[in-house]
């Protein structure tokens, strides 16, 4: 008996051994490449501060669209109010941690206990993501009972208004007018160290039951309902992460500009912004990374050629605008022509010699 005992236990072991790099695969390969991406950063940092200055944006972007993905990439649900988090996080983590003298001045009016909260960097983040979190989970309940086009102008409806609050609410945000002053303390290290954990967390999420009960919602909503899938519970979840990781995105934002206004975050970065999902591949994490970076150096080369300025032998001066119609008509031939984006909507993995390695490292193991 303990042979066939011992076969059927081991069976399993295997089955999970195999699991565990084709699970884990995308997630390492994207973190690597971005650890590399970020390490070539930093060796060129003293050679051209351009090239530095890039790469934390794309480290930035990189959590605001993962984050976004979170959401729109495992339900379905196009949202165009996720830009509303990002305003959150910024303006939040901005208010506990300007000098209290600072804000004395720049906002005089300024509630007292507000006046006098003053946070180190990371802590101000964190209160902010958390803010932003907890909105999202408010806003929704309601939110996450429309789906599709109903839904989408909901999530727009909310970018309005949290763009409205912002711009008329003078004593705390400054009004329409630029919050200046912020603490500017984003650098690359930190940026990479929330990028990864972002990126972690997303794979974590989508392999969660969670995630694969909404991920089963997305493909076939009347299955899923008829299996027993509380699809508006599994969306306010994915929600709630959302708006908490693309709250982080916005207070490393504040953190590296050190000024802001409230249109700041709307319709233009929004834009951007989800022209990058759609772009790598809305349903897949790695489309989310892929689109970041292919739209980021778009955006990169373009702007230096709307500016004035050469790309290596290429000297042109472009009018400006140039960057939005560019991306505009990429989206628009992402549609027509590849729907799945760049990655079709799947999953990048590492080689498969180093995916054999790792495997049976693992069945020798077990």
């Amino acid at each position: 008996m303990a042979g066939p005992t011992h076969v059927a236990t081991a069976e399993p072991r295997r089955a999970r051994a195999r699991q565990v790099p084709e699970a884990w695969g995308a997630a390492g390969g994207l973190v690597a490449g971005l650890i590399a991406l970020t390490l070539l950063s930093i060796g060129l940092a003293g050679l051209s501060f351009g090239f530095h200055e890039f790469v934390l944006t794309v480290l930035i972007n990189l959590i605001l669209v993962v984050g976004m993905y979170i959401f729109i990439g495992n339900s379905g649900v196009l949202s165009f109010g996720h830009i509303s988090f990002m305003a959150m996080g910024a303006y939040v983590a901005a208010l506990v941690s300007i000098p209290t003298a600072q804000k004395q001045f720049v906002l005089p009016d300024l509630p007292h206990w507000l006046t006098n909260a003053q946070f180190a960097t990371v802590p101000s983040i964190l209160i902010g993501a958390v803010f932003a979190g907890i909105v999202g989970f408010i806003v929704g309940i309601p939110l996450m009972r429309l789906s599709g086009i109903a839904a989408s102008i909901a999530t727009l409806a909310l970018l309005v208004i949290t763009n409205v609050v912002l711009g008329e609410w003078e004593t705390v945000t400054g009004g329409r007018t630029a919050l200046v002053g912020v603490p500017i303390t984003t650098t690359i290290g930190a940026a990479l160290a929330w990028c990864v954990l972002t990126i972690v967390t997303a794979w974590l999420f989508q392999r969660s039951r969670v995630g694969l009960r909404l991920r089963g919602s997305r493909e076939d909503p009347v299955a899923a309902r008829a299996a027993g899938i509380g699809i508006t519970r599994e969306r306010l979840i994915a929600f709630a992460i959302s708006a908490f990781v693309v709250g982080i995105g916005g207070g490393l934002y504040g953190h590296r500009i050190g000024s802001f206004a409230p249109n700041d975050f709307y319709f233009h970065i929004t834009f951007f912004l989800i022209a990058m999902l759609v772009i790598g591949g809305i349903k897949s994490l790695s489309g989310a990374v892929v689109g970041t970076l292919t739209v980021s150096v778009i955006q990169e080369i373009i702007g230096r050629l709307e500016n004035g300025e050469g790309v290596g032998p290429i000297h042109l001066h472009l009018r400006d605008g140039v960057t939005d119609a560019v991306l505009a008509i990429l989206v628009l031939l992402i549609m027509l022509l590849r729907p799945g984006g760049i990655t079709g909507g799947r999953e990048l993995v590492l080689p498969s010699r180093t995916m054999r390695i790792f495997r049976r490292r693992r069945e020798l193991a077990a």
